[in-house]
């Protein structure tokens, strides 16, 4: 815990008047906010609690201004604090700033407290501009764990919208699908809670060892399919559109690793365009410019969203789908073409 300021009403107006303060380094940080003596009396424990919460403020705010690369930001991860987020003074502290962002300097801290670097610890459950999408890891799950299961309501509520990005970027995880009962149980009815377990509800049937939705796609000769024809196959899906230039740059990747299992009839590599009818003449060309032709090119054919767009709730491309030699979803959020997707194919195919 850090080390108790013995201060007056003075004292901490004084730590008020740092808010707008600009720490150039992480050495300020802590000479400002851990220092002095400890004390039990119950106002010096309430200043103590309020001090923290600049320490982490500011700890934050600094790590996130120099975007995690600064050295020195490992430094403010070795003083400790203890702070309950039912506290009411934290409540109040939070309601004169902004809560989202101070529960995120927080849970970064703490994580950085227990080793992780810093872009293992930041908030993986927002997307930002700032930082690459990755994907949801133990540090996110303890942080949504901590705040579903308190008594924060504006916590709540700005945690729930927060989980509607994670949910349809990645799918509803085992790590994410832990956190349901806690919103089921603890958070107060509103719409935006039905609509955070109508999306888990919506998730939870693309699951892995889902059995895969079946609608019927088209050929580049108009001859339909459904994934029913590739049982005892594993099926790979790269799921694209012509008019998406990641789409494109990705394609050669996938084709490449197709070309990796040619041969074998227990693997078929799919591409799914989402492009609408009105695209079918650009669709063929560009099957043909990006030398698509040894693959299963399929496309809905439909002027509006199709069956398949729905049933995968497919909300952006390129998007990568494994389905196993049952029929099974392997992945519905697969990794992109390269190491990892390579490492899940080979799980399947030796999966029986």
């Amino acid at each position: 815990m850090l080390a108790l300021l013995t201060i007056s009403c003075k004292a901490n107006r004084e730590i008020d008047s740092l808010w707008n303060k600009e720490f150039t380094c992480a050495q300020e940080i802590i000479d400002t906010y851990c220092s002095i003596k400890e004390s039990t009396s119950s106002k010096e424990k309430e200043l103590l609690i309020r001090n923290q919460c600049y320490y982490v403020w500011h700890s934050g705010e600094y790590m996130f201004k120099c975007r995690g690369k600064n050295s020195d930001i490992y430094e403010l991860a070795n003083h400790r604090f203890d702070l309950q987020l039912d506290d009411k003074i934290i409540a109040e502290f939070v309601a004169e700033r902004n809560l989202g962002k101070f529960v995120d300097h927080y849970f970064t801290l703490l994580a950085m407290q227990q080793g992780s670097t810093f872009n293992d610890a930041r908030d993986g459950v927002t997307a930002t501009v700032f930082y690459p999408i990755r994907a949801l890891n133990e540090n996110d799950y303890y942080k949504l764990r901590a705040i579903f299961s308190s008594n924060n309501e504006a916590l709540h509520n700005e945690y729930l919208k927060r989980l509607k990005f994670p949910l349809n970027n990645s799918g509803c995880t085992d790590g994410l699908k832990s956190i349901e009962p806690l919103i089921e149980k603890n958070v107060a009815e509103s719409n935006l809670k039905r609509e955070i377990l109508e999306l888990y509800s919506i998730f939870s049937r693309m699951m892995p060892g889902e059995l895969a939705p079946l609608s019927t796609l088209k050929d580049c000769e108009g001859n339909g399919h459904t994934f029913a024809e590739f049982k005892g196959k594993v099926i790979v899906i790269d799921v694209w559109a012509t008019w998406c230039s990641s789409c494109i740059a990705n394609m050669p990747k996938f084709i490449a690793l197709s070309n990796e299992y040619k041969g074998r009839n227990d693997i078929s590599f799919i591409t799914i365009s989402i492009d609408r009818s009105e695209d079918k003449e650009t669709w063929l060309e560009n099957i043909e410019r990006n030398s698509m032709q040894p693959l299963l090119n399929l496309f809905p054919d439909c002027a509006e969203q199709s069956q398949f767009e729905t049933d995968f709730r497919i909300s952006g491309v390129p998007r990568y789908i494994i389905i196993d030699k049952s029929g099974n979803i392997v992945s519905a959020h697969a990794p992109a073409p390269g190491t990892e997707m390579r490492k899940m194919i080979e799980t399947a195919l030796i999966t029986q």
